[in-house]
């Protein structure tokens, strides 16, 4: 499909298209940087030097993903269960999804695949990255497969591969305690198309109680995550580029407040929150799954998810992390965000192992959707008229 010579009312609007179909820069897989399109060399450099990129990578598009929560938030399992998800999305649209270097094939595989879905048991800590077997300094980065885009000078399509890059941190790294000597290391959050930011309701010591005896393993880190929110944006500094999803994780153990009789009210913020009403609404978004792989994405819905996912962290009396996204520690204007709710088990673990019903994800692709339908991918067809 090739257009040219298009009328200034249609080259208008692909210019300021939406979805986005343009061409997706190629980026760092390390930091993030966007590569000079001149660069050919197949190589980036790394704080540990020189190193080779996947094939394919000159003229290829790159979305990047930067993980980040308070130790014990579930990192490192959302990352294990949303790399399948992607796959299931990508094949469901008549796409090809692999592992795009041996390093993310082998990682992918012995710290996250093994444990979870073929062992059926938790995933263990992320070392801090000064540790000798700190697997995550190194980024996962998988192909997507090739993709139709748009030039905005003239309108003509090409075909365009498209990388998806995600950067696991330990919450250990996070944490307040000599965090000036870790900030540098943890710069490709400025550069990040989106930054993962996942809340732990189980944090929230009235909601621990609330579902003591019903949650089985409760596991929650000691570090305040109004802290480690506070370390990322301090990483971020005047920038401020990424989109930041800030997501309620574990979220099928709110879903169990729906079955408890409460014994009087949880005061949060100088309100009553009665959380067996909130969670039994089965009409709110945050109740309902996600589109399907097969289906759209709808940045609707998102925006109607974002604002009671809102309202929930008020109730969780999280009023302090929202106040952090609405006033910027630097500047005036507010970080962009977004919120959202994501289970990776669908169920709360029986010790060390997974619940005998098995893994069910709960809107775990909404952050990573609410991208790809940024700039166009895993629509379908017609998203965007030309001539309308």
């Amino acid at each position: 499909m090739c257009r040219k010579d298009l009328p200034d009312h249609i080259q208008a609007k692909v210019n300021r298209m939406f979805p986005y179909q343009g061409p997706i820069p190629a980026k760092n897989p390390y930091t993030f940087v966007p590569i000079n399109p001149s660069d050919t060399s197949g190589e980036v450099s790394t704080p540990e030097g020189r190193v080779s990129l996947p094939p394919d990578w000159a003229g290829s598009g790159t979305l990047t993903f930067a993980m980040a929560g308070a130790r014990s938030s579930g990192k490192s399992l959302y990352i294990a269960v949303v790399v399948k998800l992607l796959q299931q999305l990508v094949v469901a649209h008549g796409g090809t999804f692999r592992p795009a270097d041996d390093y993310t094939k082998e990682t992918y595989s012995e710290k996250y695949e093994q444990p979870l879905f073929e062992e059926m048991g938790l995933l263990g800590a992320t070392p801090p990255a000064e540790t000798e077997n700190a697997y995550q300094k190194r980024p996962l980065i998988f192909d997507l497969g090739v993709h139709e885009r748009v030039r905005p000078d003239n309108g003509d399509s090409f075909n365009q591969r498209i990388f998806i890059v995600f950067r696991d941190v330990a919450g250990e790294d996070l944490k307040e305690e000599n965090f000036s000597d870790r900030r540098e290391s943890l710069n490709f959050f400025r550069a990040a198309d989106r930054i993962i930011f996942l809340f732990d309701p189980m944090a929230v010591p009235r909601i621990r109680h609330l579902l003591e005896g019903t949650v089985i393993n409760n596991e929650v880190g000691e570090d305040d995550p109004t802290v480690v929110l506070r370390n990322v944006l301090e990483v971020l500094g005047e920038e401020r580029y990424p989109t930041i999803a800030m997501t309620l994780s574990k979220f099928d153990t709110l879903q169990q407040l729906a079955d408890v009789e409460q014994v009087g009210k949880h005061a949060a913020g100088g309100q009553s929150v009665n959380w067996q009403k909130v969670m039994s609404n089965l009409g709110a978004s945050f109740r309902r799954e996600g589109a399907s792989v097969e289906g759209k994405f709808s940045l609707t819905e998102c925006e109607l998810l974002h604002y009671e996912v809102e309202s929930l962290l008020h109730c969780l009396g999280a009023r302090e992390l929202v106040n952090q996204l609405r006033n910027p520690m630097i500047g005036s204007e507010p970080y962009r965000h977004m919120y959202f709710v994501a289970s990776a088990l669908g169920s709360s673990p029986e010790g060390e192992a997974i619940a005998r019903t098995g893994i069910a994800p709960f809107r775990c692709l909404d952050p990573i959707r609410e991208l790809l339908a940024e700039v166009g991918l895993f629509q379908g067809k017609g998203d965007v008229n030309w001539y309308g």
